[in-house]
């Protein structure tokens, strides 16, 4: 008698909560906002060792970098991702690449290449086609020091983060080099290990000051203007990215903090099982963001996930 009460009483608890849901639903809501949750997609690459990743809106194409020297295209729409085609080769000659580190696109689809180990900049169209390189080994104002991160402004103007030589540099379109600012230090303009760099629509420039654990921001002559003062450990920190809403998107390897100007906004953490997956980069559209990842085969791929707006 006791066991039958016992299950009668769930089965009423559960009908209490059923009906109790629905009165929400149908009288509060009047039944005009659908209950759905937020929907993701995975896209995992069979033979890619991916390092970073940049979008072109116009094309609808995906462009990822590759530790075999490879830039691989991607349809991409909505939730679906399509192989193209490949262009570059592993090597240490002119479209060649050893270790590319960093990839963007700019409005007129030429895509730019940076590669950390060859420590040069190379400019493409879309097929492939080199239009220019930049740079070697060195600290003159052409050369690099093993750069990590590239950011193009709304003006086409590129900015390298020149990392072992604590500094960022400033080229035009055609590859011409207007200015660097920088050096190795702590105070305002100085930088210990600079990884990347992003640009808002304002033309504010952010960098990733790695191992001073900080963001520093500059106008779009290199004048100082502030730190960001998140409360979270910037030196663990690998990639910072800007949207169109310029929403600043500070990425570690586990976690992607959403932030404005003033304050971390929102964590995203993609993955339940964190000692297994990395995160390498996103981009950002419309209402998804595009998570790069590689896991511990060191097999990449791309989550997607819808967000709120």
């Amino acid at each position: 008698m006791i066991t039958r009460f016992y299950w009668l009483l769930i089965a009423v608890i559960f009908l209490l909560i059923l009906i109790g849901g629905g009165y929400i639903y149908i009288v509060i809501f009047k039944g005009t906002i659908p209950i759905e949750l937020p929907k993701t997609s995975y896209f995992e690459f069979n033979d890619l060792s991916p390092t970073s990743i940049a979008y072109d809106s116009l094309l609808k194409t995906a462009y990822v970098t590759d530790l075999k020297g490879l830039i691989k295209k991607y349809s991409v729409d909505e939730f679906n991702i399509k192989y193209i085609d490949s262009i570059g080769r592993y090597g240490n000659d002119r479209g060649q690449f050893r270790e590319p580190c960093d990839i963007e696109v700019d409005k007129n689809n030429f895509i730019y290449i940076l590669d950390s180990y060859l420590s040069k900049l190379t400019k493409m169209d879309n097929n492939g086609k080199v239009i220019w390189e930049v740079g070697k080994f060195g600290n003159n104002e052409t050369n690099f020091a093993n750069p990590l991160g590239i950011g193009l402004d709304k003006l086409g103007y590129i900015y390298i983060a020149d990392t072992k030589n604590n500094r960022i540099v400033k080229y035009d379109l055609d590859g011409n080099f207007l200015m660097l600012f920088g050096k190795m230090g702590k105070e305002p303009s100085q930088f210990d290990n600079p990884v990347d760099v992003a640009i808002d629509t304002k033309g504010f420039i952010y960098v990733l000051d790695k191992n001073n654990n900080r963001i520093q921001v500059f106008d779009s002559n290199a004048n100082f203007i502030s730190y960001n003062n998140y409360s979270i450990d910037i030196s663990k920190i690998n990639r910072i990215y800007i949207d169109e809403k310029d929403l600043i998107y500070l990425i570690s390897d586990t976690e992607i903090y959403i932030a404005n100007r003033e304050r971390i906004l929102e964590k995203i953490t993609p993955f339940f099982e964190k000692n297994k997956f990395t995160i390498l980069n996103v981009f950002k559209w419309v209402n998804k963001l595009y998570i790069l990842y590689k896991n511990d085969k060191n097999i990449g791929g791309i989550k997607i996930i819808q967000t709120k707006s």
